[in-house]
């Protein structure tokens, strides 16, 4: 398991998915401008989804690894927000 980190820059909510293996599953809303900080493992894939009109949209599908967290790093958070992952989608 390893710690990892997305920051929605989105005007609107998102939801994080995040399924890896052994049945590891994760679901979180994510409201604009919130960080969130979750452990998954290190294989997982991560999806993000913007709620749009007619329903949920699929913004983002990456490898977790895209989004991991150096905890022991003091510019965590800027260049948690330089990450392409972190920005808004149009």
């Amino acid at each position: 398991m390893g710690d990892y980190l997305y920051t929605n820059s989105t005007p609107k909510m998102v939801v994080l998915k995040c399924i890896g293996e052994n049945h590891f599953y994760l679901e979180k809303v994510i409201l604009p401008s919130e960080t969130y900080w979750f452990n998954a493992p290190q294989e997982s894939r991560v999806e993000i989804w913007q709620m749009a009109i007619n329903g949920q949209l699929l913004s983002v599908r990456a490898d977790v690894s895209d989004f991991a967290a150096n905890l022991s790093d003091p510019g965590l958070a800027s260049d948690a927000l330089a990450s392409p992952f972190h920005q808004a989608v149009a």
